[in-house]
Formats: C-alpha cells, sequence, structure tokens
C-alpha cells in the first residue's frame, strides 16, 4: 500500500469533506451493523485463489485425429517392386482425407489404428485393393495461433496445438500472468486479429462486444465460467488491475488519498492510521462516503472511532473509492481551540518564539 501524491492542501480537504457530509444529508445513513446487502463489502480475493490447472478444457487423445492435422498414409500391397506409396493427406473440414484410388474416407475423431482398419476394409470395400497393409502417422497436428497480450510476463502470439488450445495452455505459453494481472481476461474470436491488436492499447478496442467472452478467473477455476472457445486468430486479454484508492480526510494528520492493493481490505482504523492518526484523540464521528457501481447516489455510513476500536463490524471493511472523513464536533472544536490558544499564548509569552 503506498500513499498517492497530494491533490488539495489539507484546509481544501478538509472542505471538501465537510461539503460531502453535507450533500450526505440528503443521502440514506447508515451505521456498520445496519448496513444493506448492496453495501456490504466481500472478502477479497487475489490471483492466489486462482487454480490455473482448472483452467485447462479436456484435450483430445495424442493420436486422436483432428480436423486440419496432416497424416502420412502408406499402403503396401507386397507386390511393390520398390518402397510402397504413401501419401501426405490434409484432414478437410467435412472430417475426410482423400486417398488416391480409394477416394474420400471420414477419419476426424478416430484414432489412428481405428483409422487404418477403416482405410483398409474400404479399400477392400471399393475393390481397389484385395489384401493391403496400411499404416497412418500423424505427420503434422493442427496448431491455433493465439495472440496473447496485456498482463502477462511475455505477451505475443504462439501457435498451440488445437487439441489442447485452451486457455491455461495459451497462458503458459506468454510466460504466466504478471504481477499486475487482475483476474479479469477477455477470450475474443475475431476474423482479423492483426487490426484488433493494433489497436489494443490497455483501454476499450473497437471491436464489438459480442465477439469477446469475459472470463474472471476465479470463477473458471471453481467451474462457473461462461462457455468459450480458444480458436485460430483468438485473442486473450488479461487486465491489468485498476489501481483503487481510499480517501482520508478531516482530522487526521496527513490527509490524503491512498492506494490500496486488490487483495488486501482495509478498516477504518487502518485508514485511520495511513493518514498519520488523529490530530485530536477525542475526535470520534467519522462519515464514510461510498458510491459503488450499482447505486445511483452515494451513501453515508456513520462510524465511531472508539467503536471500532472495540473491533467487529463497527470496525468498518472499507471499499475502493470510499472517502473518509474525521469530522469536526462541538467538543473538538473545543478543545481544538483551547490547545491552539494556550500554545499561541505560550509562545508569545517566550521572546523569540
Amino acid at each position: 500500500m503506498r500513499r498517492i501524491a497530494q491533490t488539495f492542501p489539507p484546509p481544501i480537504m478538509l472542505t471538501i469533506g465537510l461539503l460531502l457530509a453535507a450533500a450526505g444529508c440528503q443521502s440514506p445513513v447508515y451505521r456498520p451493523g445496519n448496513l444493506p446487502p448492496e453495501l456490504l463489502i466481500g472478502k477479497v480475493e487475489g490471483l492466489h485463489k486462482v487454480d490455473l490447472s482448472r483452467l485447462a478444457q479436456a484435450s483430445a487423445a495424442s493420436e486422436r485425429i483432428q480436423v486440419g492435422d496432416v497424416l502420412e498414409v502408406t499402403i503396401a500391397t507386397g507386390l511393390e517392386d520398390r518402397s510402397p506409396p504413401s501419401w501426405p493427406l490434409r484432414v478437410a473440414e467435412s472430417g475426410e482425407i482423400n486417398i488416391p484410388l480409394i477416394g474420400p474416407i471420414r477419419v476426424a475423431g478416430m484414432m489412428l489404428t481405428d483409422a487404418e482398419q477403416l482405410i483398409r476394409h474400404e479399400s477392400i470395400n471399393r475393390r481397389i485393393y484385395r489384401d493391403p497393409n496400411v499404416a497412418v502417422l500423424q505427420k503434422q497436428r493442427k496448431t491455433v495461433r493465439v495472440t496473447v497480450v496485456g498482463a502477462v510476463s511475455k505477451p505475443g502470439t504462439y501457435e498451440l496445438p488445437a487439441s489442447q488450445g485452451d486457455l491455461l495452455a495459451a497462458l503458459i505459453a506468454a510466460g504466466g500472468l504478471s504481477e499486475k494481472a487482475s483476474t479479469i481476461v477477455e477470450v475474443r474470436n475475431v476474423p482479423d486479429p492483426a487490426a484488433l491488436l493494433e489497436s489494443y492499447n490497455g483501454q476499450r478496442t473497437t471491436v464489438a462486444e459480442s465477439d469477446s467472452v469475459r472470463v474472471d478467473l476465479i470463477a473458471a477455476s471453481e467451474g462457473m465460467s461462461p462457455e468459450y472457445q480458444i480458436q485460430d486468430g483468438s485473442i486473450i486479454m488479461v487486465r491489468e488491475k485498476e489501481p483503487t484508492t481510499i480517501q482520508v480526510i478531516g482530522l487526521v494528520r496527513r490527509p490524503d488519498q491512498f492506494e490500496v492493493p486488490p487483495d488486501k481490505q482495509v478498516r477504518l482504523l487502518d485508514a485511520i492510521a495511513l493518514a498519520g492518526g488523529l490530530t485530536l484523540e477525542l475526535a470520534d464521528k467519522v462519515s464514510v462516503i461510498r458510491q459503488l457501481d450499482t447505486m445511483d447516489e452515494p451513501a453515508v455510513i456513520q462510524c465511531s472511532i472508539r467503536a471500532a476500536k472495540r473491533g467487529g463490524n463497527a470496525n468498518l471493511t472499507l471499499a475502493p473509492g470510499d472517502v473518509v472523513s474525521i469530522e469536526e464536533t462541538p467538543l473538538t472544536f473545543t478543545v481544538g481551540t483551547i490547545q491552539s490558544f494556550v500554545r499561541f499564548g505560550f509562545s508569545s509569552a517566550i521572546p523569540g518564539l
């Protein structure tokens, strides 16, 4: 957690706090113990909760034939004067290979040994060969080109075996997630990935949202992710963590804005400590102004420092964007005025001070 450069001088920040508190008079006011569900802050989950191995989709067996694979088919009759003929044949989108003399045979999804038996059977059934020996070898696996950008160690374009082309394989190829990675990944399947990559700069791109699937890595690792598929030309965007801040103003020594690590919870007393503590130990009244994305207007949560020190819900868990205002009361105003008067009177009574 680090401190952000101060934006406003303390007097102005105090004024902002008072204005926010005044505005809160027209907003719903709550206590830490009676917060509605929409204002509650859940447990923070970071990438340490992600079981990346759960991102691997069930891959095909190593010898199972896929569309796009290149097979080497050899047919021997025993009558050859030289080596039996062999052909490199690509599996078409229809799942077939077109073998010279024999014709098309559908082999996609089969094991290599099963494909050998089928080709032998068809060559005999079609009266091309009488008793051939057929060998089918995997000459070249179909691959998919996947581009990984964003918060990974080695962004770039990688070729993956189509039978193992899943999100886990893509992230591993890119060196894994960086320290800046969030738990949000977008999988985009577009006809022209080069255009998308050129337009991507960490902000929104020109590609329609309907072309992408938003994947939460935590949900995906727990089997609760929407359906998605890695295709040839897919672009995987690993989003960076958005900086989250809280602001502490009012009767504290260093009113300021502070950045909060996304995987760490900050409570009310933590925020006051970040701001250097209270300027007056008598201060007790705190207003937390909170406006989440799902809220139309901010809510004010009235807190007590003394109650927070006793623990429990009173030591409110803060949300990103919260403004914590330690407020002036008649008691703190009176004590602060007396202290200022004493300091001023004592200093003026000593020559040179």
